[in-house]
């Protein structure tokens, strides 16, 4: 599949050799860009055959603001399941700097598993973040 560049603040594009949907953020976003990207990123998955491997660099991402955080977590992650049939691996590709830049006592610490939903994990370095989710189930 080809990548997309719908939002001028995300790359999409699908490794169906490794069953990987990869986004890059491009730049820093505001909260309601960031919703819309993790939307994009769901349809793009679904159009993807239901790709349940996504690989996430938020490197560009030099700001979390915990209001986001808790939307992914209350809100967006408990819908995976519903909309792409499967338990969803997400790995969050980061630069060094950005380890343990959220500091919030309610979240779970990574790697964590969201109910039978979604599993996340995060890497400094892309090979490692890719063999963890290609060693995920399919």
């Amino acid at each position: 599949m080809t990548p997309s560049t719908q939002l001028d603040f995300l790359d999409l594009s699908h490794r169906p050799d490794l069953g990987i949907v990869a986004a890059r953020w491009t730049r820093p976003t505001a909260s309601h860009e960031l919703r819309a990207g993790y939307h994009e990123m769901l349809r793009y998955a679904t159009s993807c055959d239901s790709c349940t491997r996504w690989l996430i660099d938020s490197r560009r991402r030099v700001q979390v603001d915990l209001r986001d955080v808790h939307w992914l977590t209350e809100e967006f992650y408990p819908t995976l399941r519903r909309h792409l049939n499967a338990h969803v691996y997400v790995a969050f590709l980061i630069a060094p700097y950005q380890a343990g830049h959220v500091h919030d006592d309610s979240l779970p610490a990574l790697p964590y598993t969201h109910g039978d939903y979604c599993s996340l994990n995060q890497f400094v370095d892309e090979g490692e973040a890719v063999r963890w989710l290609v060693s995920r189930q399919a």
